[in-house]
């Protein structure tokens, strides 16, 4: 019997587990695609999570696979606004640009060190809650298994079957513009260069209804890349009020590069030319936090209990701190060194963080 499963082989996920079986814990993990997403997603790493990967012994693997983040440049009404430089020399650990699926290559590869790999294209079914344990159901390739385990945790994001099954009020709003995202060549003409390592954020006021135009660009390990994103066009339409949409939207087709190159003409004084287009796809934002992060012994962690706009790179890393959080308190509980009592302080510790991220999110 495992002591603990864990939904979801996103980082969040793969970063519990990797914890968990490193402090010696009994693990599954589970996820219910049966392949890594190609999408980039999160991409900015913060020093407090290359602190975790330090600790963890993935730092190294990261930083290789990574580009250096050196600051961003602001673009308003088509005149420059400012740098924000970042002098990295002084310091062990700055922003660091990995693309998601780099980040879970790396994971899954540090775990399968410790002789555990992820079983995909399984997913939880159900569960139930009997005093010290929790029955899980698990739908997989061979049909319905039942397993006992201590504790549960789901990390299997926005729309999180763990915490729909724990009834866990995930409150907030939706924004109500969609986005567009791109994983495109960007080339920069000779008099708007832009330096190798740093952001782009262009933003223009197009009415007095509605929000600001906006071209972002976050540099990729490969040399011109970039994960760009922008406003979906007008007649797609906004959403309808109390819509909890959320994340990638596969259902609906991606920008192509007019759109991207049309986006950058309209919002930057001298516009990058667009080409090369790997993906692209209608990104959905929301804002809410669940009301708590545990029912007896089943947590939830990462997007499953807050979501948020982008804006400063904070979500997979707010998730990722979650995980080393709850990791060596659960195994200390696992291992008779430290009382139950000591998982009540992953939500007194966690919830106010991602309140306050919340909180930052909005002001940007």
């Amino acid at each position: 019997m495992a002591d603990v499963l864990v939904v979801g082989a996103g980082p969040v996920g793969l970063t519990l587990t990797c914890e968990l079986v490193r402090h010696g814990a009994r693990v599954r993990i589970i996820e219910a695609r049966t392949a890594p997403l190609p999408y980039c997603r999160a991409i900015g790493v913060t020093s407090r999570t290359l602190e975790v990967y330090e600790d963890m012994g993935v730092a190294r693997a990261m930083v290789d696979a990574g580009l250096w983040l050196t600051g961003a440049r602001t673009e308003v009404a088509g005149y420059p606004a400012r740098d924000a430089l970042q002098d990295l020399d002084d310091l062990p650990y700055a922003a660091l640009g990995v693309p998601q699926g780099e980040t879970e290559r790396i994971l899954a590869a540090h775990l399968s060190g410790y002789g555990v790999t992820v079983e995909r294209g399984v997913r939880l079914a159900s569960f139930t809650q009997a005093g010290d344990l929790v029955r899980v159901d698990l739908d997989g390739p061979d049909g319905l298994q039942m397993d006992h385990v201590r504790y549960l945790v789901g990390c299997d994001g926005a729309h999180s079957t763990v915490r729909k099954a724990l009834h866990i009020p995930f409150e907030g709003e939706a924004w109500p513009y969609p986005f567009m995202l791109g994983d495109v060549r960007l080339d920069f003409p000779p008099e708007a260069p832009l330096p190798r390592g740093l952001a782009l954020r262009g933003l223009r006021l197009m009415g007095e209804d509605g929000p600001p135009e906006m071209f972002i660009a976050i540099p990729l390990p490969e040399h011109g890349r970039y994960r760009v994103s922008m406003l979906a066009p007008a007649e797609d339409g906004a959403l309808a009020g109390g819509d909890v949409a959320h994340g990638i939207q596969t259902e609906q087709r991606g920008p192509d590069l007019s759109d991207i190159q049309a986006a950058a003409d309209r919002v930057l004084a001298h516009p990058p030319r667009a080409s090369d287009l790997r993906w692209s796809s209608r990104f959905r934002i929301s804002l809410r936090l669940a009301e708590r992060y545990r029912t007896d012994n089943a947590f939830i962690a990462g997007d499953a209990a807050h979501i948020h706009p982008p804006t400063g790179g904070q979500g997979m890393n707010t998730g990722i701190q979650d995980a080393y959080n709850l990791a060596w308190k659960m195994a200390l509980v696992l291992k008779g060194i430290a009382a139950p009592a000591v998982l009540d302080s992953y939500e007194a510790e966690r919830r106010p963080v991602a309140e306050q991220v919340i909180a930052d999110t909005v002001e940007e």
